[in-house]
């Protein structure tokens, strides 16, 4: 994470199929709480340069500014990242194409670790049926606790209005 927001470094393997993990990143980053400032795309594939002009297609224009695309082997891909600075010593790809996950592995057992001994109260990572959400997202709109919490503020907007100052406090 940056000072102000995520920078997003996605690997696709070259493969048409794989556009579905950018868009799933794509979609991913709206709940995320701070700003994203970047969406690198990575690829192997010098055919993957169309697919990714469709992708364009799927970003709003806030998003479309920051995204850039880097295509050619290993070595032009770990350069074109590292001169934007994004250090890529951790990088889970490997020179051989495959995925290593030890540096991962790693970090969430520190972030782990931190989690409980700064944290002791209950964090609810999923919001359950009851708890209300805040945001313009869709997901957060339809979301049952979220309507539930709008009807109950339906059901008493009337009362609330005829009622005089002293009630409403």
């Amino acid at each position: 994470m940056q000072i102000n927001g995520f920078v997003f470094v996605v690997f696709t393997g070259g493969k048409p199929d794989d556009l579905s993990i950018v868009k799933a990143t794509c979609n991913m980053r709206v709940g995320f709480p701070g700003c994203v400032n970047a969406l690198h795309i990575c690829n192997t594939s010098p055919t993957m340069r169309f697919f990714l002009a469709g992708v364009r297609l799927l970003l709003d224009r806030g998003m479309r500014e920051r995204l850039r695309e880097h295509a050619g082997d290993f070595d032009e891909v770990d350069f074109a990242l590292q001169t934007f600075g994004i250090d890529t010593k951790d990088s889970p790809l490997r020179r051989d194409g495959s995925w290593s996950t030890e540096w991962h592995r790693q970090w969430l057992h520190m972030q782990y670790g931190y989690e409980v001994q700064n944290f002791q109260s209950e964090i609810i990572i999923t919001p359950r049926r009851f708890d209300v959400l805040f945001g313009k997202t869709k997901h957060a709109k339809e979301h049952p606790g979220t309507m539930r919490c709008q009807l109950l503020v339906e059901m008493y907007c009337e009362e609330y209005d005829n009622a005089d100052r002293d009630s409403k406090t």
